[in-house]
């Protein structure tokens, strides 16, 4: 497998097989378009190039994770659930219920896949002194004179986070400008899980308060509760159920900004405010995959605890008014649902993929994609397919062989137009009843010298294909008169009595006749076969002479190996 991948590197580096082939995404997809048929909306190569790398990050992420639990058989003795002890810390329970529910940490690295993937953006300056111009009208309103009439009037009077709630007065224009985008940029660094920048640019914009109020969704520690090693002093939250209702309400507040509600809605695992910010699909599966492993971790979490847990029921008036997912198709069932450019890109060839990874679909996937294959099918898909078929595959995963077997073929279909030498490679990994059909009917269609036969014949035996078995089926193939004679041959009549007249010797041969010797050269490559080989010479040379080719015969009886008879 890694000799296939090194090789297939070598030709793609710079270049596409197949060439620049569309694919499909309309909103009247038939099943060929919705995996890339042609004559859909052209993307850009360095796009389609992005969202396959991104592709082949989150098959990498998911299966090397689900091939180290396979790995690693849980041992039967393992107590079935710690989250019920009393003398843990949620720190240990949080890392314990990931240890044992394997779909909760797949979600987990998905939703790191989806920040790690998210589209760049411009965060916001580091400003130093907290509401500056807002300060400065104060003090510059304090001086003037008492009796005089003031355009900052509606200014707070004083610089504190709750001022402006409070008094229900604004801050100055420049303030406010940079807050809104401040709070933007706190939101993309949560979406994309970079918490820490987050806090450092509150702390670094003398907003400290910002960074506690995030903060508190840390899980609780005690270095008495956990291993000596692991911790040396408390930390977290010991009342982060209490913090996530005071975040949802912030989020529920209307009178806050659209990105502050987004960011509290976020920490708190609610989707309602997060969504009316999102813009890409990305966004949208981030989204909703965030709330769900929010609500499971709240569920694995809930049980017996060493401390009693502040009650939180003054927030019930701000439950999510949306039905949330409760499992991984459910986020894309409903990302699916939404309308314009969110539908057309979850409709996207790399997205349908993507989302049968996430879900631990793949099988289903591959049977559908086999299915859809067509001569229009993009070549790029095809291509992508085969090779995700043939990683997952290699880690352990059970895919349905006729489908795996029908991507495979497609592709050295396509490869064998421009790059024979990596045919053998993917004929090696299909089923060995499919091997030998398949190499020979590729080899016994190609107009090459000898040498280059020779060649290829030499790659099959080094990928552990029956070589011999391949050379038999390719002139058994190539020599059927019925099957190859075309149209301009002197003999192509349905009696050959009806129509006899003996060829000159110096007349040339037919391009047909010429494939018919040439395909003896499969098997004459070799002593083994020359028992099977002269039972095809003979064949062939009475069909010339009945047809009365004799300038045919000659040329293949010239053609056979000096130590063939």
């Amino acid at each position: 497998m890694t000799e296939l991948v090194a090789e297939f590197a070598l030709v793609v580096e710079g270049r596409e097989l197949g060439g620049d082939v569309s694919r499909g995404a309309s909103d009247n997809a038939t099943s060929g378009v919705l995996f890339g048929a042609e004559g859909a909306q052209q993307r850009h190569d360095g796009k389609w190039w992005q969202s396959e790398s991104d592709t082949w990050d989150l098959l990498a992420r998911l299966y090397e994770q689900r091939q180290q639990r396979r790995d690693v058989a849980m041992d039967d003795n393992m107590d079935a659930s710690t989250d019920d002890d009393a003398t843990l810390s949620d720190f240990v329970r949080a890392q314990d219920l990931l240890e044992r529910d394997g779909q909760l940490a797949e979600y987990v690295e998905v939703r790191r896949w989806l920040e790690d993937t998210a589209r760049e953006f411009q965060p916001v300056e580091t400003r130093k002194g907290y509401l500056f111009y807002t300060r400065r009208s104060i003090r510059t309103q304090d001086t003037a004179d008492s009796n005089a009439m003031s355009d900052n009037t509606q200014l707070v009077t004083d610089i504190d986070p709750d001022a402006s709630s409070r008094q229900r007065r604004d801050i100055a224009i420049e303030d406010h400008e940079y807050t809104t985008s401040l709070l933007r940029t706190l939101f993309e660094y949560v979406r994309r899980g970079r918490m820490s920048d987050a806090m450092a640019l509150c702390v670094e914009s003398d907003e400290p308060w910002r960074a506690a109020s995030m903060k508190g969704g840390l899980f609780w520690r005690d270095p008495q509760l956990e291993d000596a090693e692991s911790t040396d002093r408390v930390g977290g939250n010991i009342n982060r159920n209490l913090w996530k209702h005071a975040c949802a309400a912030l989020a529920h507040d209307t009178g806050n900004d659209s990105y502050e509600r987004a960011l509290y809605a976020a920490l708190s695992g609610r989707v309602d405010e997060v969504l009316t910010v999102c813009v890409t699909w990305n966004d949208f599966v981030w989204a909703h995959v965030n709330a769900v492993i929010e609500m499971r971790m709240d569920h694995g979490l809930r049980g017996a605890c060493v401390y009693e847990q502040a009650p939180a029921t003054s927030f019930a008036h701000v439950q999510s008014r949306r039905t949330c997912a409760t499992d991984m198709a459910q986020v894309f069932d409903i990302v699916e649902s939404l309308d314009g450019c969110v539908q057309n890109e979850a409709r996207d060839p790399l997205r349908r993929l993507q989302r049968a990874l996430a879900t631990n679909t793949f099988a289903e996937y591959v049977e559908e994609f086999a299915q859809a294959l067509s001569p229009e099918t993009d070549v790029r898909m095809v291509r992508v397919v085969a090779h995700a078929s043939l990683c997952v595959r290699q880690s352990g995963a059970e895919l349905p062989e006729p489908a795996v077997s029908a991507v495979l073929e497609a592709y050295v279909d396509r490869l064998a137009r421009d790059h024979d030498e990596l045919v053998a490679a993917y004929v090696a990994q299909m089923p060995t009843e499919r091997q030998t059909h398949v190499y020979a009917q590729f080899v016994q269609m190609l107009n090459v010298s000898r040498d280059h036969r020779m060649q290829l014949l030499q790659r099959a035996e080094r990928h552990g294909l029956d070589t011999h078995a391949v050379c038999r089926a390719a002139t058994s193939a190539g020599v059927q008169p019925d099957d190859l004679l075309d149209s301009s041959d002197p003999s192509d009549s349905s009696d050959p009595s009806d129509q006899f007249e003996l060829s000159e010797p110096s007349e040339p041969i037919t391009n047909t006749e010429q494939r018919q010797v040439r395909a003896l050269e499969w098997t004459t490559s070799s002593s083994h076969l020359y028992p099977y080989a002269l039972a095809q010479v003979c064949t062939l040379s009475r069909h010339f002479l009945l047809r009365g080719r004799t300038n045919a015969a000659t040329v293949l009886l010239n053609s056979l190996p000096a130590d063939f008879v």
